[in-house]
């Protein structure tokens, strides 16, 4: 199968910021460091680095345009803030490595905010089913390239944690077994949200969703009910359900970013729990029984 590897791949052809200490300030350079500040927020559990809205502009009024704002609040971690973000400049520098450090929040996520609901384990009848229907693919599989659970992300100081399945923004996703919500939706990476469901055996993290999910916290689900919908992330071109499993040994976030975090064999981290599992053995099963 032709690999379709997706990429974060950022670029400004001219400074962005303050037009007063000479930012250019074209409207898709604009666009592009507001992506990025909005994703640097989430990795850093920072509202202060949040720019608001993606509109590629910059108000006349510099003193009080959220992009500056957030930019210099950047900025002020190193140095003093002039709010000019220069093509290959220390700020650009030092957003570009902190994006290509937490890739993903999987791809690390946000930690989110909202409490998780506490629920009495369930037990699945048995019965699970692949997350998308017959005719919504995915376009690619999930067992080699980028897709695939433990391969290399931020130049292979990180491993990748669950299985993306390849699918167009809008695509239905399935329960994979009956289970209760017990978490989101929240944010989670570039834009997008995730839930946390527990199917009794094992809790899985659907991810990369759309943020108007049909469940919430504390919801009943039953096998292959539909659950959410695939979402757009705002710098990849392609588009996906990020599945990761969990056989419920410990407990906490799942996202962890210091020693307790799994690692594969070479020591590598996975930046999340310790009880995370592979999901490829259980999706290789489950791929000829869809929902209905």
């Amino acid at each position: 199968m032709p690999e379709n590897t997706p990429t974060l791949k950022y670029e400004i052809r001219n400074s962005v910021g303050r037009k007063s200490k000479g930012a250019v300030n074209q409207t898709e350079d604009v666009e592009t460091v507001q992506n990025m500040l909005r994703l640097a927020a989430m990795i850093e559990s920072d509202p202060k680095l949040d720019p608001g809205g993606v509109d590629g502009t910059i108000d006349a009024n510099e003193n009080t345009d959220d992009t500056i704002r957030a930019i210099e609040a950047f900025q002020s971690r190193f140095f003093k803030p002039d709010g000019v973000i220069g093509v290959g400049k220390r700020t650009w520098r030092e957003l570009e490595d902190l994006l290509d450090g937490d890739d993903e929040v999987d791809e690390g996520e946000a930690t989110p905010s909202v409490a998780a609901t506490p629920v009495t384990p369930v037990t699945t009848n048995g019965q699970c089913f692949f997350p998308f229907k017959e005719k919504d693919f995915p376009t690619q599989d999930w067992i080699q390239g980028m897709r695939c659970f433990g391969s290399r992300r931020s130049g292979g100081r990180r491993a990748h944690a669950g299985c993306d399945l390849y699918a167009p923004v809008g695509t239905t996703i399935h329960a994979i077994a009956s289970g209760t919500v017990t978490l989101g939706p929240y944010p989670f990476y570039d834009g997008t949200y995730a839930l946390e469901v527990d199917h009794g055996a094992f809790l899985a993290r659907y991810g990369e969703i759309q943020k108007n999910a049909f469940v919430k916290a504390g919801d009943r689900v039953e096998a292959g009910q539909p659950i959410a919908k695939v979402g757009k992330l705002l710098s990849i071109r392609n588009s996906m359900l990020h599945l990761e499993l969990y056989d419920k040994s410990a407990t906490g976030p799942l996202t962890v970013k210091n020693n307790a975090t799994k690692r594969n064999a070479k020591g590598v981290p996975f930046m999340r729990r310790a009880d995370l599992i592979d999901p490829t053995k259980r999706l290789n099963e489950w791929k000829d029984i869809r929902p209905t």
